[in-house]
């Protein structure tokens, strides 16, 4: 087994794993020292390897938290060979490879500036099982159908079904916003839209455009926190809301910087909803909903 880091100072570093147990962290004390990246703690991270192949990786208590495949790590969490995973903001892929095809071709990542929009059908576990699976499914298609309707009247550079909803990626933030403000219209605004809801994140950032198109970087993983965002996380300003006030489901929140690039905009309503702790993400974040 090996790891690759993939962006920093660190970039293109490659390990071999043996069976072990390898601590992650900027401490001279860890087997895998990461002194760049400020956001890593002492000891932040544990890779365990076992000599049946089980690989597993845990967080240690860290300040800003692991991250596989986007989603916070709160427990031990195994990782299989093609996963990626963040510490502080560093990025590492597991692969069964001691070569990634991206190092193959003598050229690194792409990084380019894109919208990342990420949409969630809330609580879609819960549906499942108060009304089965066939009625889950049925839900999902109507999601699923509307949306490609849309991609037709704004077409994406990528997109990807995360299991309880969709990444989709273009690359303008207009083009995202109109997409999603079209998109929750839609559902709405169809007879179908009963006993489930959405909610829609979109941040722009730069991206890592992986060779099978997938993206990764902290601007995604922003648009997935600014996605999931929850009352507790919101600091109660004279700036926003009140948090009793805040939108739970069936909303287009937007990060900051999109909101500057389309706050010309006219057609485009906005309001500000307050500032946010954002998990991964040092200082507040201020994030405002889009009005449709």
């Amino acid at each position: 087994m090996h790891l690759f880091i993939l962006n920093g100072k660190d970039e293109g570093r490659h390990l071999k794993l043996n069976a072990g147990k390898y601590i992650i962290g900027r401490s001279k004390k860890s087997d895998i020292i990461l002194t760049h990246d400020q956001y890593i703690s002492g000891t932040h991270a544990e890779l365990s390897y076992n000599k049946s192949g089980k690989l597993t990786i845990k967080d240690l208590g860290s300040s800003n938290g692991t991250y596989l495949l986007g989603e916070y790590i709160e427990q031990e969490t195994k990782i299989t060979p093609g996963d990626i995973f963040r510490v502080g903001h560093t990025f590492f892929k597991i692969t069964m490879r001691d070569n990634e095809r991206f190092l193959d071709s003598g050229s690194e990542p792409s990084e380019i500036p894109e919208a990342i929009v990420v949409i969630d059908l809330v609580g879609s576990s819960k549906i499942a099982q108060a009304l089965g699976d066939r009625v889950a499914s049925k839900v999902k298609n109507v999601i699923f159908d509307k949306l490609h309707e849309n991609l037709t009247l704004f077409p994406s550079e990528f997109s990807k079904n995360t299991g309880d909803g969709y990444m989709i990626i273009f690359t303008k933030p207009l083009d995202a916003v109109l997409f999603s403000v079209k998109l929750m219209q839609d559902l709405i605004g169809e007879g179908q839209y009963k006993g489930f809801h959405i909610r829609i994140g979109i941040n722009y950032g730069e991206t890592i455009k992986l060779p099978d198109g997938d993206r990764r970087g902290m601007a995604v993983d922003m648009a997935f926190r600014i996605e999931s965002v929850k009352i507790n996380e919101m600091h109660q300003t004279i700036v926003g809301l009140k948090k009793d006030m805040m939108p739970r489901v069936d909303r287009v929140f937007i990060s900051e910087v999109v909101y500057n690039l389309i706050a010309s905009k006219s057609a485009i309503k906005t309001r500000i909803i307050g500032f946010f702790d954002l998990k991964g993400f040092t200082g507040r974040h201020k994030i405002y909903e889009v009005i449709f």
